[in-house]
């Protein structure tokens, strides 16, 4: 609860937008028993970072009119972020439904008495001088309040290393995205650990009569903002994890297909997709695709061999095949057949665009070369950056001008 502002607001930030690209998946799902605690691990996770920052603390203070207010309003939601933590455990742990409802519902429980503690302990005590700062410390031999910051650090060290302790002994029965979530959320509950550690310390120094005050407002701070990203990462990753590279990949894909996008979708005239900036990259793959297929069936009429053939050719002669049948002789034709493809296709398009044809029947071949995308990608990238192909889309419409 301690440090500058920008520790807390930072992650907080950062688990807020996880809670927003996590969103549209949990929609309809609350009552499954992982979406709802994993959910609330980001969403209360980003909660309390924002309300730890000292700025936060002097605003909820004085908005409310009561005093250290923040103080328990923290550790309750902390307290909740811990019974998340172990209801999200019990949850991956998985079993019989009504024995798994009712773990949750005893840990729920639990954390409940704890809160009501914490708000009890603080309406017994005196603490009539706010603290931003050091309020674990300041009030650290002061009745009610001392027992209230106890409560709260003890039941969180215990949903700590339960957290920590079962994650262990699970990474070495996963692998993939799961193990990586679980290794995130042991380093995370080694920095959680550390920031109680300094808690325990400092306050036990103020008992004992010292002064370490400095673990607790310049040293833990940092290590409570890491562990709270960190372990709120583990738990979202392997949720979060296989969609977000799924739309990764595609919008790779989607960016060096734009070219022959480009090339072909007006073809499709008022069938074109519209993309608004919330599209996601995987429906902006699909609708590029489709776009591209339909651009390649209404050229079909005007694919033309010779000019491919030509394009072939020029492209063989630039690239000057080696001899023999070694894989640099293979490369160097299949870029040249890319190449001739792509000239044959452009050309079309000119002459589909000039004579407002519609959709035909497509030369099989170049159909079933669109439609691996690996091809693609390199059919888009000779359709924007060839040579030979600009010289046979200048050719085409020097032709169409003629006929006119």
């Amino acid at each position: 609860m301690n440090g500058g502002g920008l520790v807390f607001y930072v992650p907080g930030a950062i688990l807020l937008i996880a809670v927003a690209v996590k969103l549209p998946s949990m929609r309809g799902r609350w009552r499954d028993p992982v979406i709802m605690p994993s959910g609330a691990i980001l969403l209360i996770g980003s909660a309390v970072c924002v309300l730890s920052a000292p700025p936060t603390i002097t605003e909820v203070n004085a908005f409310t009119g009561i005093t250290n207010f923040s103080g328990p309003l923290v550790y309750c939601g902390m307290s909740a972020l811990s019974a998340s933590y172990l209801v999200l455990m019990i949850a991956w742990r998985g079993g019989p439904l009504p024995g798994l409802r009712r773990r949750m519902l005893q840990v729920v429980a639990l954390y409940a008495l704890v809160i009501t503690g914490i708000v009890v302990l603080f309406g017994l005590a005196e603490a009539p001088v706010e603290r931003t700062r050091d309020l674990d410390t300041y009030y650290a031999n002061t009745p009610y309040m001392r027992e209230m910051i106890l409560l709260y650090l003890v039941f969180h060290t215990l949903a700590t290393v339960t957290l920590t302790c079962m994650c262990l002994g699970w990474l070495r029965m996963v692998t993939g995205i799961t193990r990586t979530g679980l290794a995130l959320i042991v380093v995370g509950s080694c920095f959680d650990l550390a920031y109680q550690a300094m808690k325990y310390t400092s306050m036990a120094a103020r008992w004992s009569g010292r002064d370490w005050d400095f673990l607790s407002t310049d040293v833990s701070p940092p290590l409570v903002a890491l562990a709270g990203v960190l372990v709120a990462s583990g738990f979202a990753l392997p949720r979060l994890g296989p969609p977000l590279a799924d739309n990764v990949r595609a919008w790779n894909r989607y960016r060096l297909q734009k070219p022959l996008w480009a090339e072909l979708r007006e073809l499709r005239g008022s069938a074109t997709a519209e993309f608004r900036w919330w599209t996601s990259p995987v429906v902006r793959l699909t609708q590029q695709e489709i776009t591209i297929l339909d651009g390649v069936l209404a050229c079909g009429p005007y694919l033309d061999m010779d000019i491919r053939d030509a394009a072939y050719a020029e492209a063989l002669r630039q690239a000057a095949a080696p001899a023999g049948s070694g894989p640099a002789r293979q490369t160097v034709l299949e870029d040249a057949r890319v190449v001739a493809d792509a000239a044959m296709l452009a050309a079309a398009r000119i002459h589909v665009t000039a004579r407002q044809n519609t959709y035909l029947t497509a030369e099989a071949g170049l159909l079933k070369t669109v439609e691996r995308p690996h091809t693609r990608v390199r059919l888009a990238r000779a359709i924007g950056t060839s040579p030979i192909v600009a010289a046979a889309r200048r050719r085409a419409a020097l032709q169409d001008v003629r006929q006119e």
